[in-house]
């Protein structure tokens, strides 16, 4: 299912557990990839719209890891030093949208996330 088809399960089913994704997003301020996908791992079978938007935040963290990782890497050659910073705060940027969007219900998916997990 795609993510508008979601967002109609949500519609007909009552939605999401809110109150959950909104912790686990809070949890990727501190642990970007261990935490969501440790809650992801253990909630994954009880309401499928919960799952769907853990399974973003876990492919979310994964992905903004892994530019983490190779923007540190350029580093070498200087670029990393621009873009470093600049994915870093994306990614809490991304993380406060992402706290406020599920508050109104919303399964949301940051841009540039890898669907790793599917």
């Amino acid at each position: 299912m795609g993510q508008e088809d979601w967002q109609d399960y949500n519609l007909v089913h009552g939605g999401f557990d809110k109150t959950l994704v909104i912790i686990t997003y809070v949890l990727m301020f501190f642990t970007a990839v261990i935490g969501p996908l440790i809650v992801w791992a253990i909630k994954k079978d009880d309401d499928p719209a919960t799952e769907a938007a853990l399974r973003n935040l876990v492919n979310f963290g994964i992905s903004y890891t892994i530019y983490l990782i190779i923007s540190g890497l350029l580093t070498v050659i200087l670029i990393g030093y621009i873009l470093t910073p600049a994915v870093t705060v994306a990614f809490y940027i991304f993380i406060i949208i992402g706290i406020i969007k599920s508050s109104d219900g919303e399964i949301y998916k940051a841009p540039f996330t890898i669907d790793f997990i599917k």
